[in-house]
């Protein structure tokens, strides 16, 4: 079965894949406080497309981590 798989194939599958993954790369990036739950909703219920949504929804609304209790990359010694 996957050796019949052609080059088209491949790159559709790995174009899904980077959709599904999304939300939870939005979620990293933007350091949102809780992450795992966007990853949980993801990763659960991403495939269904509406739930989907909601995580999406979820990583771009969040409320991010504060910076202040972060060390600076230059001061960690």
């Amino acid at each position: 079965m996957l050796s019949n798989i052609g080059p088209l194939e491949l790159l559709v599958i790995a174009a899904v894949l980077v959709i599904l993954v999304t939300p939870s790369v939005i979620a990293y990036r933007r350091k949102v406080e809780r992450l795992w739950l966007v990853v949980l909703v993801n990763v659960i219920a991403g495939p269904t497309g509406l739930l989907w949504c909601v995580a999406l929804y979820m990583a771009m609304t969040m409320s991010t981590r504060s910076t202040e209790n972060m060390l600076p990359a230059d001061d960690a010694t």
